[in-house]
């Protein structure tokens, strides 16, 4: 633990404490007493009269601690602590989560023992409660190896460096019915510490069971007069670097929207609404208390759209759009997570494709943009993960408009090199979610191959790499697509049943294979390229196909190969039964369905355990 500062107390009992940036501000009972300190100094800076001290507090950007609990003391020393801090601290002492095999009895590791010794102190502190509810108090027990005192720690996470005060009493129930900023802080202290002794396997079961308590039980213990935590006192913390800290505030957040009811719901959107950033002048769209707003309104909005008047939605959405398209905007990352949850919400209020080509760019752009200066006015370097998170979202979500957008970028992008960076993104969601594409992948093969016309030579070479990329992962994750490339034919099969024939060579489609009825699951050309072998689990049947050039070819060159006597229907049909398996999810086939070739006539088809042998001759 890390000690910041210890402040002189006064003979006079301590009334209110203030915070406000640098400064903290005591105000005593004496009515001609008030001390102004600088935290950043570390100095004692100047007295003045409790009317001077309203009048400073008037001006705004002050914390106040909840003053019942100052004033019943006689004298006071204030200890600040900075949690995120001694979370740090503690878990430098470890490197990795130990496994059980390497975990002793007790405490476990020498590096656990540290970490812990680190967190426990405050940790019982805080845990101090008497709440006179025996299934808390046990947890307690079995994680602290004693049950609550009932002294607990008053205290404010806002406040210079993220410090929290510590002012020792006892207290029961009316440590949450103080005040919504008190019970945040407090909360949130709680569950940052107990988060990170979650990363501890000895504490992980017992401290996610504590959390998970009081975030839901809580204020049912504690019965009338809870006072639930404060919306905009935890958006202080949305971007905390203490991960713990961070999580818990997101956390604890959701939890309290979970909770509201309709009414509350507009209430709070109607509040805050008028100082959304669409709304505010343009000296005061990145003020924090726009922000703020943006981050309590939308989250809100998401959870309650449906309650929610349309002119609300639409400054909104706006405010969104308007961060996610302001390359110098510090609040760039906000407008990226709102759109990751509220896309759904937003694309009626917005010009949806402009927001998601907005999050394709930032998806795929690895550089930051600088202004004359050198200097970075807002966070475009670094949100590139948020970005593809967010894509991946919307893809899952509102996946027709997703692959329209994707599709026509493909097809006719502003610049060769947006075309690169939107296969690029292509490319980044085929290996972590290719379900996503997989309803649509004839539209996005179709396009990924007509951008290598050979007509426009200059886009054929700009793209030719990354579009190479992206039909090898094609090819890779989903059997029922295949490439040969002695031919530069690519065959890819489709829902419907039917399997279209592409050359690569010319980016066009040659002719089109109908046999199936049902749709496909894999498809894979002989190592000649003279066969293509399919098989639809859906219909518990193969089929073999003549694909390779003939002198019927020639002279018809858009028509399928002909199939021996039976004109264009399969050159050979083999059904077989494999049971159960005929009705393998989607995801199923990705992993556990393809085939192999023991020489150019014979082809295996493996389904999971099982291997189905047949001649293509």
């Amino acid at each position: 633990m890390q000690l910041l500062y210890l402040i002189p107390g006064a003979t006079s009992p301590l009334e209110r404490l203030c915070l406000g940036e640098d400064n903290l501000l005591l105000i005593y009972a004496d009515a001609s007493k008030a001390r102004l300190w600088d935290l950043k100094t570390q100095e004692f800076w100047r007295s003045m009269t409790k009317a001077k001290a309203e009048e400073l507090l008037e001006q705004g950007g002050w914390f106040e601690v909840f003053a019942p609990l100052l004033s019943s003391l006689p004298y006071n020393l204030l200890l600040f602590v900075d949690v995120g801090e001694l979370i740090r601290t503690g878990m430098t002492t470890i490197t990795k989560k130990p496994s059980s095999a390497t975990a002793a009895t007790d405490l476990g590791s020498p590096a656990i023992l540290r970490a812990w010794m680190y967190l426990h102190p405050i940790l019982s502190a805080f845990l101090a409660m008497q709440l006179g509810d025996p299934d808390f108090d046990e947890l307690c027990l079995g994680l602290l190896g004693s049950r609550s005192t009932g002294t607990v720690p008053a205290c404010s996470l806002a406040g210079y460096k993220g410090a929290i005060t510590f002012l020792c009493s006892s207290l029961d129930r009316s440590a949450w019915i103080c005040s919504p900023e008190y019970s945040s802080g407090l909360l949130l202290a709680i569950l940052s510490l107990l988060k990170a002794g979650s990363t501890l396997e000895e504490w992980d079961s017992l401290t996610s069971q504590i959390s998970t308590y009081l975030i839901n039980n809580l204020y049912q213990i504690v019965g009338e007069g809870f006072k639930f935590p404060s919306l905009e006192a935890l958006t202080s913390h949305w971007f905390n670097p203490c991960s713990e800290v961070k999580q818990s505030a997101r956390t604890l957040f959701g939890a309290q929207i979970q909770r509201l009811s309709e009414k509350q719901a507009c209430d709070i959107v109607d509040d805050g609404r008028y100082r959304l950033p669409s709304v505010q002048p343009d000296n005061l769209k990145d003020a924090p208390y726009s922000a703020t707003a943006l981050i309590v309104v939308g989250h809100v909005a998401v959870e309650h759209y449906t309650s929610i008047p349309t002119e609300t939605l639409t400054d909104i959405a706006k405010s969104v759009a308007l961060y996610l398209h302001d390359e110098s905007s510090p609040h760039r990352v906000l407008a990226i997570e709102l759109c990751s949850i509220g896309f759904h919400v937003w694309q009626h209020y917005v010009d949806a494709v402009n927001v998601l080509r907005a999050l394709f760019e930032l998806a795929t752009n690895s550089g930051t943009k600088k202004d004359g200066t050198g200097a970075t006015p807002g966070p475009v370097g670094g949100v590139g993960p948020q970005a593809r998170s967010a894509v991946l979202q919307i893809a899952s979500t509102n996946t027709p408009l997703f692959m329209t957008t994707l599709t026509m970028d493909i097809a006719t992008p502003k610049s060769v090199e947006h075309r690169r960076s939107v296969m690029q993104l292509i490319a980044f969601i085929i290996k972590k979610k290719p379900l996503v594409l997989y309803p649509n992948l004839t539209r996005l093969v179709e396009a990924v191959i007509k951008s290598l016309d050979p007509n426009i030579a200059s886009n054929r070479e700009a793209v030719m790499d990354p579009a190479v990329e992206i039909l090898g992962h094609v090819v890779r994750t989903f059997p029922t697509v295949d490439f040969h490339k002695a031919t530069q034919r690519l065959a890819l099969g489709t829902n419907e049943g039917a399997v279209i024939m592409y050359d690569l060579k010319t980016a066009t489609r040659l002719y089109v294979l109908e046999g199936h009825k049902k749709r496909l699951t894999a498809v894979s050309f002989s190592p000649d390229g003279r066969r293509l072998v399919t098989a639809s689990l859906d219909e518990s049947v193969v089929m073999v196909w003549k694909v390779g050039s003939s002198f019927t070819s020639f002279f018809n060159p858009g028509a399928p190969p002909r199939q021996g006597g039976t004109g264009t229907e399969a050159y050979k049909v083999y059904p077989f039964n494999v049971g159960d398996e005929a009705r393998m999810t989607v995801a199923g086939t990705l992993d556990w369905v393809a085939f192999e070739w023991t020489n150019d006539r014979t082809a295996r088809l493996k389904i999971r355990d099982s291997a189905l042998t047949f001649a293509t001759t």
